[in-house]
């Protein structure tokens, strides 16, 4: 995707399953044509991450500037801080909003961005998860931790700007039925990663602590 495929809207919305690749595409285009074009790319767009583009926004300038805003949650305190930017931004400023999850974003924001691309087939949420639930086990556990999607899954918060403890109880319970299709699995291993399933719903219990000690004890299936 280059910028002349996007329309001149002044907020549009791209959803692509590889963001992080169009966003350094686009933004290298960017930069050879403005030095007031600006980059905002993180895994959740958070509320102070918000206020700085409300302000780089506000900044006046007479040309005109664009902000390529990547991320794949954003926490609804930034998006709501956003809405009246979105609508209603100086002359001259664009923004180019890319996400691979178009399911966290409020209504509200939705209304106010063009929705220029899904580039993707989505696949079956249950399916995601049981590849990479499959994936946490067959990897070494000393870098199960370093696997994107357990970075971006203990990166996410619910709409309470809290971290999503759900989200993490599902994946392990994923991991307990994973551990159950495979032959040769002591029962201790999926009795344990249950143990840690009933943890997760607890506020005090930290899911990436969970996910830690599971990382080091499930044994490696080849």
């Amino acid at each position: 995707m280059n910028l002349s495929d996007l329309s001149k809207h002044h907020a549009v919305l791209i959803v692509d399953s590889e963001r992080e690749a169009t966003s350094l595409k686009l933004w290298k285009e960017l930069q050879a044509l403005s030095p007031a074009h600006r980059f905002f790319n993180q895994t959740v767009l958070d509320i102070d991450t918000a206020r700085k583009i409300i302000s780089w926004a506000n900044t006046p300038y007479n040309e005109e500037k664009i902000a390529l805003i990547s991320f794949h949650t954003g926490g609804i305190p930034a998006q709501n801080s956003m809405l009246k930017i979105l609508e209603e931004p100086r002359g001259g400023v664009r923004f180019i909003l890319i996400t691979s999850n178009k399911d966290n974003l409020i209504p509200t924001v939705l209304s106010r961005v063009q929705l220029h691309q899904i580039d993707y087939i989505q696949k079956p949420k249950e399916d995601i998860e049981h590849v990479n639930a499959k994936l946490f086990l067959e990897t070494n556990p000393t870098t199960r931790m370093k696997l994107p999607f357990v970075v971006e899954l203990l990166s996410r918060v619910d709409e309470e700007d809290r971290k999503d403890k759900e989200s993490v109880m599902k994946f392990i319970l994923q991991i307990t039925e994973s551990l159950g299709n495979e032959k040769n699995i002591k029962p201790k291993y999926i009795e344990e990663t249950l143990q840690m399933a009933s943890y997760a719903s607890d506020p005090s219990v930290s899911g990436k602590a969970l996910l830690e000690y599971l990382a080091l004890l499930l044994p490696q299936i080849k």
